[in-house]
């Protein structure tokens, strides 16, 4: 099972495309409530991209098109030159609007968020604390020589 990386997501890759796991970096998310995929609710389409490449992307059908046929949610992925990578990008995306249509704040991408701007908020309050002391000392530092 090899994992890849997706917009701060780890990807744990199985062998069906439905059964897709998405684990995140932090420990602490609930991953209970993660949607996963019929392909019998799947409409699959591969249409002709476009974009930088040239000839070679502009002629060829890898872009791969997947519709939600109950939420009628629709993705497009061009993300790669090939075809089955971009068919695994779409049924990603697709699982993570899903997620975030149904869940809402509970979803992974809201919950991690959270996290991370705990993180910063906390990183932020540490160095603003630092600056004081700082200040503090020197203020404390300068009084004591002017005496």
């Amino acid at each position: 099972m090899s994992a890849g990386f997706f917009r701060g997501i780890i990807l744990q890759r199985t062998s069906s495309f439905a059964t897709a796991q998405i684990r995140t970096k932090f420990k602490n998310v609930d991953y209970s409530r993660f949607p996963s995929l019929n392909e019998d609710d799947l409409e699959e389409q591969f249409v002709r991209g476009s974009g930088p490449g040239g000839q070679a992307v502009n002629k060829t059908s890898n872009c791969c098109v997947l519709r939600h046929k109950p939420t009628n949610i629709v993705v497009k992925c061009h993300i790669h030159r090939v075809a089955s990578r971009n068919r695994e990008e779409a049924r990603k995306i697709l699982l993570t609007k899903l997620d975030n249509m149904l869940n809402g704040e509970m979803s992974i991408e809201s919950q991690t968020k959270a996290i991370e701007s705990k993180k910063i908020a906390e990183k932020t309050r540490k160095r603003n604390k630092l600056r004081e002391m700082k200040e503090r000392w020197k203020a404390g530092f300068n009084s004591g020589n002017e005496e």
